[in-house]
């Protein structure tokens, strides 16, 4: 059974003669338990984000024409739940709207992006917007990559976690968590202000099986040969991965206050002596007796104190 989330309108219950002349009333969910109301199926295209279009519902049926609303901060807010998809609760999602207002690879991210292909999991549209900013995210990053030379260490490791989480997430057919990989990505490099060609590429690679068309755009524009889809898939260089450093959260009495970054080879000693040695720390100790440090490795320092 395909589920997908339906959408309510809540008219306000009519009697007599003006149930039959007046114009329908129809009241915004957070204010409907002030009212009598009878809630009514709408069709969730006409809906963005729970919020109803009010001039598509008006032409939607012929009896809405003249519908009236009483709305809360100047929107009308829909009531929704998880249901069998329907036709008869108008909660069928029209793919080619959603093609026409956001491209065929933001549906196509979006869909890899609900959750684990294996499991079932209701469609709603109200998350594809992230996908789309992200997609535009990505356009405004690797369309810019115009710095020849080598990419600097940050971006190398930024770049190769991708890679090599992207390449293990295809073989599992874990879609989605390769997604929130890109997503990470594209943040961290959009931080170090990267505009390096080979990163660029790169990125057009692995998105590729993701969103082509929009791959197959950006690659001709990096001067890529031929298609994207013909060229090597990357592979991760372990190098690239070790961590030079790490960050600790400090905590006083199991309360983290700051973090603090040490070589990542560094021992427990060295790590105490520099977290005492700190002056944020020292606010937290003064006047008081320490009775042990505890170090999770690549974690954080606990100081215990009274």
């Amino acid at each position: 059974m395909i589920q997908g989330r339906s959408n309510f309108v809540y008219r306000i219950n009519k009697s007599g003669e003006a149930a039959k002349t007046e114009a329908p009333v129809f009241v915004s969910y957070n204010l409907k338990d002030q009212y009598e109301v009878t809630p009514i199926h709408v069709d969730v295209n006409i809906v963005q984000n729970d919020v109803l279009d009010l001039d598509a519902f008006r032409k939607w049926r012929p009896e809405y024409e003249h519908a009236e609303f009483m709305l809360e901060d100047g929107k009308y807010v829909c009531g929704w739940a998880i249901e069998k998809m329907s036709k008869s609760m108008f909660n069928v999602v029209n793919p080619d709207m959603i093609v026409e207002r956001y491209g065929a690879d933001t549906l196509r991210l979006y869909e890899m992006f609900l959750g684990p292909v294996e499991q079932s999991k209701p469609w709603d549209t109200n998350g594809i917007d992230g996908c789309h900013r992200f997609l535009r995210k990505f356009w405004n990053l690797v369309a810019a990559s115009d710095a020849a030379g080598e990419p600097t260490p940050e971006e190398l490791k930024s770049l190769h976690k991708l890679i090599k989480k992207v390449s293990q997430d295809i073989e599992n057919f874990s879609y989605n968590t390769a997604i929130s990989a890109f997503m990470i990505c594209v943040n961290e490099l959009s931080q170090l202000k990267c505009r390096n060609r080979i990163v660029g590429t790169t990125l057009v690679r692995l998105i590729a099986p993701f969103a082509p068309h929009m791959a197959e755009e950006l690659w001709e524009q990096l001067g890529g040969e031929d298609s994207v889809c013909d060229s090597q898939w990357p592979e991760w260089n372990e190098q690239y991965l070790v961590e030079n450093s790490v960050k600790l959260g400090v905590a006083f009495n199991g309360k983290t206050r700051f973090e603090m970054e040490f070589p990542a080879d560094a021992d427990n000693q060295t790590i105490q002596d520099t977290v005492l040695a700190d002056e944020r720390a020292t606010r937290y100790i003064d006047g008081k007796q320490i009775i042990k440090v505890i170090i999770v490795p690549k974690r954080m320092v606990n100081i215990v104190c009274k």
